[in-house]
C-alpha cells in the first residue's frame, strides 16, 4: 500500500536510487528524474566501507553484491617498496563493485514497484517538481538546490582517472603514494580491480598522452598486475564541500557533502544518508543533525590521511612510524565508523604521525 503523498527524487546515480528505494519500501510513491539514460558511472574509487556495507544488508542487496564484486579488509598503504596494512574493526569487511554493477542492482530493484516513475534523458525543471509532496536532492556536487542552501563548489587542480585491469582480488584496498598524486586500487571482481589515480593536474601530460602515462605509472607501481585494461576514463576533482540544512528538501549524497576522494567513503555515506533522510523525511533539521555524525567521523579520518599526501620524505617517515604502530593503523581506519576520536588513537602514536619531523 503506498502513501498519498508522491515525493520527487533528482538525480538517479547511487545516492538517488538507494533513497527512492527505502521510500519504496516505506510505502511512498516515488517519480525519480535523471538527466542521463542508462546506468550512471563516474571515475571515482569503486568500495562500499564497512559502515556503508551494513546498509547494503538492510537492503537485502549485500549478498548479492558480494557474489558479483569482491570483499576486502582493510587498507594497505605504500609509496616505493615501503608497505602497511591495516584491517576493520571487529572483522568487518567492505565490498568492492562497479558501479555499473551497484547501479543496474538498484534500477532493477525499484523498478520492481510499481508506485516507482523514472523520468530520465532531460534535466528536471520547477514546474516538474510542483505537484509533489516532498523532493529530496541527490544530483550531485554541482546541484542547484544545494547552491540553494547556500553551497560554493571550487573546482581543484587534481585530475582524476580511472580504468579496470583484469588481475585477481587483493584482500585490501591498496592505496600507493606517489610525488604526483596517489594510485589506488580496489577488487571489484574476484579477476578485476578498478584502479583509480588522483594526480597534480599541472604535473602530468594531458590528451592522448594521459592514458599511456598512466599505464606506465601504474605498471612502475604495481609490477604484480599485467593483465587487459579497458574503461579508461577521467573527470576533475572537486574540492570537498558541505551544504546546510533546508526546511523545505533534503539533500542526499553528493550534494550535500563532498569528501576529499582519499578519504574512500562516498559511497558509504550516500548509502548512510538515504537511510537518515526516510527516517526523518518530515522533518529536515533532524536529518542534518543526524547526519552530522557521520560527517565528522570521515572529516577525521580524511585529515589524518591527508597528512600523508605528497610523497617524498615525510610520507616515506610516517609510512615507516605507522609501521612501528600496526594498531594504530587498525584505529585510524575505525574513525569512518565512528569507533574511535582522534584523540583515541594514542598521543605516543598520533603526533609522530601528525608531526613526523
Amino acid at each position: 500500500m503506498t502513501s498519498s503523498q508522491p515525493i520527487a527524487v533528482v538525480g538517479g546515480g547511487i545516492a538517488g536510487l538507494n533513497v527512492a528505494l527505502r521510500l519504496l519500501r516505506a510505502g511512498h510513491a516515488v517519480t525519480l528524474f535523471e538527466k542521463q539514460r542508462g546506468p550512471i558511472d563516474k571515475v571515482c574509487g569503486e568500495g562500499v566501507l564497512p559502515f556503508g556495507v551494513k546498509h547494503l544488508e538492510d537492503l537485502g542487496l549485500a549478498v548479492v553484491l558480494r557474489q558479483l564484486g569482491a570483499p576486502f579488509h582493510g587498507i594497505e598503504y605504500r609509496m616505493g617498496t615501503r608497505r602497511v596494512a591495516g584491517s576493520f574493526a571487529d572483522g568487518e569487511h567492505g565490498i568492492g563493485i562497479s558501479r555499473f554493477e551497484i547501479d543496474r542492482l538498484f534500477r532493477a530493484r525499484c523498478a520492481a514497484f510499481d508506485a516507482f516513475e523514472r523520468v530520465e534523458g532531460r534535466k528536471v525543471t520547477r514546474e516538474d517538481l510542483t505537484d509533489f509532496a516532498q523532493v529530496i536532492a541527490a544530483d550531485g556536487v554541482h546541484s542547484p538546490l544545494a547552491r540553494a542552501c547556500g553551497r560554493r563548489v571550487r573546482m581543484g587542480r587534481r585530475l582524476g582517472v580511472r580504468f579496470r585491469v583484469q588481475a585477481p582480488a587483493p584482500p585490501r584496498v591498496r592505496v600507493s603514494f606517489f610525488d604526483f598524486g596517489e594510485m589506488y586500487i580496489t577488487p571489484v571482481a574476484a579477476d578485476a580491480i578498478s584502479v583509480a589515480m588522483l594526480l597534480e593536474g599541472d604535473r602530468v601530460p594531458h590528451g592522448k598522452k594521459l592514458q599511456s602515462w598512466c599505464m606506465t605509472q601504474f605498471q612502475r607501481a604495481f609490477p604484480e598486475y599485467d593483465g587487459a585494461v579497458d574503461h579508461f576514463a577521467t573527470r576533475g576533482h572537486i574540492v570537498a564541500s558541505f551544504a546546510g540544512p533546508r526546511p523545505d528538501f533534503h539533500l542526499v549524497g553528493d550534494a550535500l557533502h563532498t569528501f576529499d576522494p582519499i578519504s574512500g567513503a562516498g559511497m558509504s555515506a550516500a548509502l548512510a544518508g538515504g537511510a537518515a533522510c526516510v527516517t526523518h523525511l518530515h522533518d529536515a533539521r533532524a536529518y542534518f543533525q543526524a547526519m552530522a555524525p557521520l560527517v565528522g567521523s570521515v572529516r577525521n579520518f580524511t585529515r589524518v590521511i591527508l597528512a600523508f599526501r605528497g610523497g617524498g620524505l615525510r610520507t616515506r617517515l610516517m609510512l615507516a612510524r605507522l609501521g612501528r604502530a600496526p594498531t594504530t593503523f587498525d584505529r585510524i581506519l575505525a574513525l569512518h565508523d565512528g569507533v574511535h576520536q582522534p584523540w583515541q588513537l594514542g598521543l605516543r602514536a598520533a603526533l609522530p604521525l601528525l608531526r613526523p619531523w
